[in-house]
């Protein structure tokens, strides 16, 4: 029998980031969602208003889950929202190239569930896009996997706050069984790195790739969005990121050699 406690740690693992939001009224609906369901952790990426959080619209629709509100953090990328996360999840409501296969709602939030508890005190990210829009192909390809919340196809749209409610109803109901899950397994998951490690990787990469003349800055077509998507899929462990990282300094420091000696 699952304890209320193993539960809730689970659900304080799991982060709501909120794209751009224009209106703040959403962001305390938002709130009042999370708190409904045991969440607490709310990041707001560049939202329209200054302080969204002070807002009387805000405040009013938060209808008292005042704590969430007041400790939401404000951040200007979507990169800072997710750097100290193990996975994360986008959501979007039409396909796209070059992104990830899109699963529903409930697939992801078990997969992500799964993460959460594979390594103590790691945490996972549930994106959402602003009123107007999906999330972005460049934000979907921060994420580790693309989630849809199946609706009427004949009229699918949600409004973001109530697209919150549905994805912490799911996590609620899912984290039972995730803290079961990690109460019986039989061996301790190996640890991944995080979005930030694999971001600071990409950089480099792409520093790389430039200085070594494989890149040309001026016409890269696709192919940080390409490396972006491999990397991120391929969940890689702190160590393999400090082994491509010493390989690419490696790299980058013969070639300055050879150039230096060419220059001689």
């Amino acid at each position: 029998m699952t304890t209320p406690d193993s539960s809730a740690s689970i659900l304080n693992r799991v982060r709501i980031v909120m794209m751009e939001t224009s209106h703040p009224g959403n962001i305390g609906s938002a709130a009042r969602a999370m708190m409904t369901m045991g969440l607490s952790d709310l990041v707001l990426v560049n939202p329209k208003e200054k302080n969204p959080t002070e807002h009387p619209n805000a405040i009013a629709l938060a209808s008292g889950a005042t704590e969430v509100l007041a400790n939401a953090r404000v951040v200007g990328t979507l990169a800072e929202a997710i750097a100290d996360t193990r996975f994360a999840v986008g959501f979007t409501a039409r396909r796209r190239e070059l992104s990830h296969p899109i699963v529903s709602l409930r697939e992801a939030v078990g997969i992500a569930l799964t993460e959460a508890v594979a390594e103590p005190d790691s945490r996972i990210a549930l994106v959402f896009g602003n009123e107007a829009m999906c999330l972005s192909n460049e934000d979907v390809a921060q994420c580790q996997l693309a989630a849809t919340i199946p609706a009427n196809p004949a009229y699918s749209s949600l409004n973001v706050s109530q697209s919150i409610q549905v994805a912490a109803y799911e996590v609620m109901m899912q984290a039972g069984s995730a803290a079961e899950m990690f109460k019986v397994a039989d061996h301790p998951a190996r640890p991944q790195a995080s979005v930030g490690d694999i971001e600071h990787f990409l950089r480099h990469l792409e520093t790389a790739a430039i200085s070594s003349g494989f890149l040309d800055p001026t016409s890269p077509k696709r192919f940080m969005t390409r490396m972006q998507r491999l990397f991120t899929r391929a969940r890689m462990e702190p160590e393999e990121v400090a082994i491509l990282r010493g390989l690419l300094a490696s790299f980058q420091a013969t070639t300055a050699t050879k150039l230096a000696t060419k220059i001689n």
